[in-house]
């Protein structure tokens, strides 16, 4: 039974409070929906601000996102760092990408599988490059796993990842080691519909880190202080 009353989830996103509306997958699942592009300038400049000073001290040389609401992330973060320029990976075959390097990628959100296509006159920008990926949710992980894998390919060392929200932690099995490397501003359970009322599912939570990665605890202990300051 797809839930009959609307329902949404509070959660902490960089020290403020947002309620996010919980839409159903299928009569089972469901999950709390960010879109990042219809969330206005603030919270693009409360995300950019949080994500440049978590990575700030590991001073990448440019930034790559996903289509289409990794772009906004990418955008954001790269002013605060910075940079100039950034890169982003599209999911829709266009004209200019026949040539493209192609990863698969399975999101939760669409269903069955897409693809990440990185146009081969990025390459350039990406090589011998020290590299942040970023994007506004990692859920199964495959499209994270397959941005690192395409920035890894162009020829560049990924630094680092960030995402705004983690949500269950299923992400954390998909990228392996590379789990690590993410640091996210917020979390979220996946659910269970259960007679018309989204639960959150406690099996799909738990280990999913929040606010900062294995490396950035050790590398990285004081760089927000140190980006503010």
């Amino acid at each position: 039974m797809i839930p009959s009353a609307p329902q949404t989830f509070s959660v902490d996103i960089a020290g403020k409070t947002f309620d996010l509306p919980i839409i159903a997958l299928s009569d089972r699942r469901a999950i709390a929906l960010l879109m990042v592009i219809d969330m206005g300038i603030g919270f693009g400049d409360l995300v950019g601000d949080a994500m440049a000073a978590r990575f700030a001290a590991l001073k990448p040389d440019i930034v790559v996102g996903s289509a289409t609401l990794g772009i906004p992330v990418a955008i954001e973060v790269s002013r605060r760092l910075g940079l100039d320029q950034y890169v982003i990976l599209q999911k829709s075959p266009k004209f200019h990408l026949a040539e493209a390097l192609i990863e698969d990628v399975r999101s939760i959100t669409t269903g069955g599988s897409q693809r990440l296509l990185l146009d081969r006159r990025s390459i350039a920008l990406l090589q011998g490059k020290r590299v942040l990926v970023v994007d506004d949710v990692v859920a199964t992980g495959s499209s994270m796993a397959a941005a690192i894998r395409l920035v890894r390919r162009a020829g560049a060392e990924v630094v680092g990842a960030g995402a705004i929200l983690a949500e269950g932690r299923a992400w954390r099995d998909a990228l392996g080691r590379d789990a690590d490397l993410v640091t996210t501003l917020g979390q979220i359970p996946q659910f269970d519909i259960v007679d018309g009322i989204a639960i959150p599912d406690d099996a799909a939570e738990g280990s999913a880190r929040t606010g900062a990665s294995r490396a950035f605890d050790r590398d990285n202990r004081n760089a927000a202080g140190r980006f503010a300051g």
